[in-house]
């Protein structure tokens, strides 16, 4: 691609580059010059430097290497952020001509940025008049700054004091922007805070930022910057005396040594008074606590003091905190290929791999890239490969004294006489104190990646107010990150690399038995609550034989603490003891998980559970485990493995004659049978499990049986019957104040509506059974709701609500493993293609649904499939030899099969309307006739308002 006219030739360029390499000129002193000529020839600066910086890559020589449009658009794309954002060459092009471009991209100082780090060039150096007068009053305050610190020599502070602007600082983006406008605001008011402190966890980059801000924005201050370590961190020495760093700012700003007084309180007097009318920007670096700073405050208006510390400097009135966090993966990863000299084209995944396991902790980044930039790009993948199995190692045993995964990790990050290691460990010792350092260790061995001062109570055997303090200090002393938002209980994260870190440590100082302990504390508390929790979701599959008695407030406190420290139990139950507790807990966590849809952690915590039941010779606690890991196969589709498993717990129940298994076990068998369309033996167990709990006076499972009945009643087309057993139902539910079998029976009973076709009386029932799985976070009933609006929206001719309901639908099935629903959402997805004409993507929908039904055995979806396939084929269906014909026969057909095969009334009925519909089609209205006539009596019998439909269609056709 070639760029606009310009006035002069690529020859002429050649010329004019070989007369100026003749002086003997390097790639680096040739640019400028170049760029110098081409300006004056009445280029644009962006053109002039793209020129220019090819011309100079090929210095010495014959060929014209000139960047292209083209080449600078992929370079472009290579260097930002988000490489899925393609750059083309027209519009590097439209930069390059900006402002004159109508419609085109706004130029940014951003984009001048990439351009420039492409020419070899700083920004400001591409702006010229025409781009100030369009830029933006803030971007010409930066233009400004930029240009200040091009041409401004360094005032006020000798050379050897001032860090060197950092190299590789990269990213930051919001903390940058964050600073300029603190920055900003203190310039034009001085009332504005001057004194920020930048803080953050070990090895973060808190210098690395004070060093780009102390080039960034010292310009701006005319009476020179200061910058001094106070060493507050730094191995094998102590913290700078506040006394000697106050005799070394007096001395830096002119006072004569002999007029500084010896004490402290008097240095700090006179370094105000001195300071009184000055404008400086004052780094203090490393500080290691409020105290060693407060003295060094200049407190005058017109400067701007930045201090960084590991520490909050919560002692620090008025000081303004700016908290910074890891590297996003992104930033991570470039700066990793810069500072290990990664070529283009490096391995991705490998370098992805190095930046997780460091977590975007800066100092770590860093000193794994020394050792690739030294050993050579083939030790990216090799570093990578091994941690991935030191991680995987660390997660199935931690804990080896001597030889641990994560010390073979933290290892890998180190250099010569750096280390994140040493990083951490100054950070521990200058706790001080016993109860924090072992609080440190503690969190090193907790296997969740959270905590809150309620958990760290339970871990540590503290009190919570003890707790809150002692999580509070860490969280001062910049060992924890507080997470969460607004409303949220307060949630506190330790960096990654600090865990491995402490749980090294803790394997050095504790006893072998105080992992166990603070794991076995962890799951006594959680004991406890969810026992708690059952008071306002009964857990009935889990057996337990306590119940926490308590308010409905209490109840939901404890079931959104078992939501989220999820992430904490589950670690914690695998490392935990193998009692009757931890079996109980394991149990109840996996009823609480099975119902937010979470199947394949609750699969793992039942066989956790049967484990230790075998381990006890505990057969009441097996038959609950087996129960509920059958009900998990259920749900998923898997009806034979959940029969096998259902059969083991029942014997077990029987030879117990433990009565309130069995019914349970009853329900569950019932389930299976009515989603695979075994009516008869779906009724006779409900019926079984009904006569049972009125027996034993278990209204929970009274509940169950009666909504199986109904389901069972439902899909045999006996409505009525189903309306009756679905309102006895709701009346238990309601009565035990139970929302998720409130929610199930009413579901039930707005199935049987919408079946009946009374679809406005079946909508709000659809919405209650909505707001109450969402007020419990059940996820299968929440997408089981949705899936009905779908079908009562798509029957009430509203397509795009429909397709929106099934879509969501669809999306929770598939996040929590629910076949069936995915199944039905599919087929009713078919049917909206359908309607509108889209008949290949209608088969494509129900033939997903259709091979679905089949893995899980539901012969009804396996009708409706059929009948979907066939209605897709009918409309091009000529006549009785066409494909489309025979296709369409033979899916009614095999439609009509299964239906008979399970005793459908109402798949019979629609599968006999529709080969009604399709001897219409092919012209043929007296087997028409016969057809629907068949089908009338059946709908007649289940009373179903489509036998009014038939009645007018067999009028229409003569019949």
């Amino acid at each position: 691609m070639s760029g606009p006219h310009h006035p002069t030739t690529k020859a002429e360029r050649r010329r004019l580059r070989d007369r100026l390499a003749q002086s003997g000129l390097t790639d680096a002193q040739l640019l400028p010059l170049l760029v110098g000529e081409l300006r004056q020839q009445g280029l644009r600066p962006r053109v002039a430097w793209r020129y220019a910086a090819g011309l100079a890559r090929t210095n010495n020589r014959r060929e014209i290497a000139e960047l292209t449009l083209d080449d600078v658009a992929a370079e472009f794309t290579e260097r930002r952020p988000d490489r899925r954002r393609t750059v083309q060459g027209n519009q590097i092009s439209q930069f390059e001509r900006w402002p004159g471009v109508k419609g085109g991209p706004r130029l940014t100082v951003e984009v001048l940025e990439v351009l420039a780090g492409i020419y070899g060039t700083t920004w400001d150096q591409l702006v010229d008049t025409a781009d100030l007068q369009r830029l933006s009053t803030e971007e010409v305050e930066r233009f400004r700054d930029a240009v200040a610190r091009r041409s401004t020599v360094r005032a006020g502070v000798p050379a050897a004091d001032l860090p060197p602007r950092e190299p590789n600082f990269i990213g930051r983006k919001a903390a940058v922007e964050e600073l300029n406008a603190r920055i900003t605001a203190h310039r034009r008011d001085h009332r504005a805070p001057s004194v920020h402190v930048i803080h953050g966890h070990p090895g973060v980059g808190k210098t690395a930022l004070a060093h780009f801000a102390e080039a960034v924005f010292a310009p701006r201050y005319p009476d020179g910057r200061i910058w001094v370590d106070l060493h507050g961190y730094t191995p094998g020495r102590e913290p700078r005396e506040p006394a000697d760093v106050l005799e070394q700012l007096l001395l830096e700003i002119g006072m004569p040594r002999e007029l500084i007084a010896a004490d402290r309180g008097r240095r700090a007097e006179q370094w105000r008074t001195a300071m009184d009318k000055k404008q400086m920007l004052i780094t203090f670096d490393n500080a290691p606590d409020s105290d060693h700073v407060r003295d060094l405050l200049p407190l005058t208006p017109g400067t701007l003091v930045v201090i960084t510390s590991r520490t909050r400097l919560t002692g620090l009135a008025g000081a303004d905190p700016l908290h910074l966090a890891a590297m996003n993966e992104v930033e991570a990863e470039q700066l990793l290929v810069r500072l290990a000299g990664l070529p283009p084209g490096y391995d991705r995944d490998a370098a992805r791999q190095i930046v997780r396991t460091a977590a975007g902790l800066p100092l770590a980044v860093k000193l794994i890239a020394g050792h690739i930039a030294y050993h050579g790009e083939g030790m990216l993948a090799e570093c990578a490969a091994d941690f991935t199995e030191l991680t995987e190692r660390n997660k199935q045993s931690p804990s080896r004294v001597g030889d641990s995964p994560a010390r073979h990790i933290l290892d890998r990050f180190r250099a010569e006489k750096e280390s994140v290691r040493s990083a951490f460990e100054m950070s521990y010792r200058r706790l001080g104190d016993a109860d924090l350092q072992r609080l440190v260790r503690l969190l090193g061995w907790l296997p969740g990646n959270e905590i809150t001062a309620e958990t760290l109570g339970a871990l540590a055997a503290i009190s919570l107010d003890e707790a809150k303090t002692l999580i509070n200090r860490l969280s001062e002393a910049g060992l924890l990150d507080a997470v969460g938002g607004l409303n949220q209980q307060s949630r506190y994260r330790m960096h990654d690399l600090n865990r491995l870190w402490a749980q090294l440590q803790a394997d050095l100082e504790n006893q072998p038995d105080d992992r166990r302990a603070a794991v076995d504390r962890i799951v006594g508390h959680g004991l406890t609550v969810a026992r708690q929790a059952a008071t306002v979701r009964p857990f009935d599959a889990a057996g337990s034989p306590y119940t926490a008695p308590g308010s409905l407030d209490a109840a939901t406190h404890a079931r959104d603490w078992l939501n989220r420290e999820r992430e904490l139990l589950l670690g914690c139950l695998p490392l935990a003891g193998m009692t009757a507790d931890t079996a109980e807990l394991a149990r109840l966590m996996a009823c609480h998980l099975c119902s937010l849809g979470h199947w394949s952690d609750a699969d793992r915590l039942y066989d956790r559970a049967l484990r230790i039941a075998h381990r006890l010779d505990d057969r009441v606690g097996r038959a609950w485990a087996l129960l509920g890991r059958g009900r998990i196969q259920r749900l998923r589709g898997q009806h034979d493995q959940a029969a096998a498993t259902f059969d083991a717990a029942y014997r077990i129940a029987v030879e117990l004659s433990d009565r309130r298994i069995q019914v349970e076990l009853l329900c569950e068998r019932g389930q299976s049978e009515w989603v695979t369309g075994d009516y008869r033996w779906a009724r006779t167990h409900f019926q079984e499990a009904l006569q049972i709990s009125r027996e034993i006076g278990y209204r929970q499972t009274e509940c169950d049986a009666l909504e199986g009945l109904s389901q069972a009643e439902r899909m045999a087309s006996r409505y009525r019957e189903a309306v009756r057993h679905s309102q006895e139902a709701q009346a238990i539910a309601s009565e035990l104040s139970d929302l998720e079998r409130l929610g199930t029976a009413q579901w039930g009973y707005a199935e049987v509506v919408r079946l009946w076709g009374r679809f406005e009386m079946a909508r709000p029932l659809y919405l209650m059974v909505q707001r109450i799985a969402r007020s419990i976070e059940h996820r299968k009933l929440e997408g089981d709701a949705l899936r009905g609006l779908g079908h009562v929206e798509r029957m009430m001719g509203n397509a795009e609500v429909a397709r929106k309901r099934y879509d969501a639908a669809l999306q929770i099935a598939r996040r929590i493993g629910d076949q069936y629903s995915e199944e039905w959402s599919l087929w009713g997805l078919g049917n909206l293609a359908r309607a509108n004409e889209e008949h290949e993507q209608a088969r494509g929908y129900f033939t997903e649904a259709y091979e679905i039904a089949k893995l899980i055995d539901d012969p009804l979806g396996r009708i409706d499939t059929q009948r979907g396939l066939g209605h897709s084929y009918r409309r091009d269906a000529g006549g009785a030899a066409t494909e489309n014909y025979l296709r369409a026969r033979e899916h009614y057909e095999e439609s009509l099969r299964v239906a008979r095969e399970i005793g459908d009334q109402l798949g019979q009925a629609d599968g006999l309307r529709a080969l009604s519909k399709l001897a219409v089609r092919i012209g043929d209205p007296e087997t028409a006739c016969e057809l629907l006539g068949r089908a009338l009596e059946f709908y007649e019998e289940i009373e179903s308002p489509r036998a009014e439909i038939l009645r007018a269609e067999r009028a229409e056709l003569g019949c």
